[in-house]
C-alpha cells in the first residue's frame, strides 16, 4: 500500500528529520510513503473526471495522503477523488482559520477570549467596537510571527496598515502572557501536553526561542479537552491553550500541521510511531 506525504518544498527542507521518521514509521507498519511537493502537483478535471498531475505527468491516486501542507483546494480535490486524507479537509479548513476555530468551539462552551473578526479594508469602521489593549493576529498565520500586542487605536490602525494580511483576528489580552499549553491529539486520544513559556516575549512559541516542559493534565483539563476531541474527527492535531488568572485553560488555536519538536525535546514519546499505527488501523 502506497501513501503520499505532501509538503511544500520550503517546509520539507526545514523538516527533513521528521519526514525521515514518518517514512520509516510507515515502513515499519507495512506500507510505503512517498514524499511529494505541492509545487509539483497540478489538479484538474478532464472529460468530467477529477485528475492529478505530478511533475507534468498524470499520476494514479494513492491509497491515502498525509497532508503536511496547508492547501484547502488540494485537500478538497484529493477527497473528491476518494482518497483518505489525514487530516481531512473539514478539519484543515477550520484549524487553519483562527476565527472559524473560535466560531466552532464557542458552540461547545469552550472558554475563550473575547474575539472579533474583520477585514483590513474595514478596520476603521470597526474601531469603536474594539477594547484596548488587544492582540491582533492574522487569521491564517502560523508560528506566532503575525501576532501583535496593541495598546491603542492609533497603534492598531498603523499596524494593520503595515501588515500584509487581510483577515484580522482581534482579541482581548490573556491574563498570563508568555505561557501556553500544547496538547497533542491522535484520533480520539489525548497523547501528551507540553507547557511552553517565554520570559522575554508575550508569545510562548518554541520556534521563537521559548522554553518547554512536559505538563501533566488535571482531570478537569482532560475533560475539557476531551469535549473538543469527541466533537471533531481529528487525525493528528495540536490544541493550544492559554491560561487565565486562576490557571484555567482558555482556547488559543488548533494546529492542523502540528509540529512535534517540543514533544521530542521534553519526552521519550514516539508520536510518529503512534500516528503511523493510527493510520494503519484507520485504513483497515
Amino acid at each position: 500500500m502506497i501513501g503520499w506525504l505532501i509538503y511544500s518544498e520550503a517546509d520539507a527542507d526545514r523538516n527533513k528529520s521528521y519526514i525521515d521518521w514518518l517514512i520509516s514509521g510507515a515502513m515499519e507498519n507495512g506500507f510505503e510513503l512517498k514524499l511529494l511537493y505541492t509545487e509539483d502537483l497540478v489538479i484538474g478535471i478532464r472529460n468530467g473526471v477529477n485528475v492529478l498531475f505530478y511533475q507534468g505527468k498524470e499520476i494514479s491516486k494513492p491509497a491515502f495522503i498525509i497532508m503536511r501542507a496547508i492547501s484547502q483546494i488540494l485537500s478538497s480535490h484529493f477527497e473528491e477523488m476518494g482518497i483518505r486524507v489525514f487530516n481531512n479537509h473539514a478539519i484543515s479548513s477550520m484549524a487553519n482559520h483562527k476565527f472559524l476555530t473560535h466560531q466552532k468551539l464557542a458552540n461547545l462552551g469552550i472558554p475563550m477570549l473575547d474575539t472579533l473578526y474583520c477585514k483590513k479594508s474595514t478596520i476603521a469602521k470597526a474601531i469603536d467596537t474594539i477594547q484596548f489593549p488587544c492582540v491582533l493576529k492574522n487569521c491564517t498565520g502560523r508560528g506566532g510571527s503575525e501576532v501583535f500586542l496593541i495598546n491603542d487605536q492609533e497603534e492598531l490602525l498603523e499596524t494593520v496598515q503595515n501588515s500584509n494580511f487581510d483577515e484580522l483576528l482581534i482579541q482581548s489580552v490573556a491574563e498570563q502572557l508568555g505561557k501556553d499549553l500544547r496538547v497533542f491529539i491522535i484520533g480520539k486520544e489525548i497523547i501528551a501536553a507540553v507547557l511552553r513559556y517565554s520570559e522575554k516575549d508575550f508569545r510562548a512559541n518554541y520556534s521563537l526561542g521559548g522554553g518547554a516542559i512536559l505538563y501533566e493534565l488535571s482531570q478537569t483539563e482532560k475533560e475539557l479537552i476531551q469535549k473538543i476531541v469527541d466533537h471533531f474527527d481529528f487525525d493528528f492535531v495540536g490544541i493550544d491553550f492559554m491560561f487565565d488568572v486562576d490557571n484555567q485553560l482558555i482556547l488559543n488555536e488548533i494546529e492542523d500541521v502540528v509540529g512535534s519538536r517540543t514533544l521530542y525535546t521534553v519526552s521519550d514519546i514516539d508520536i510518529v510511531t503512534l500516528y503511523m499505527d493510527y493510520i494503519k488501523k484507520a485504513l483497515v
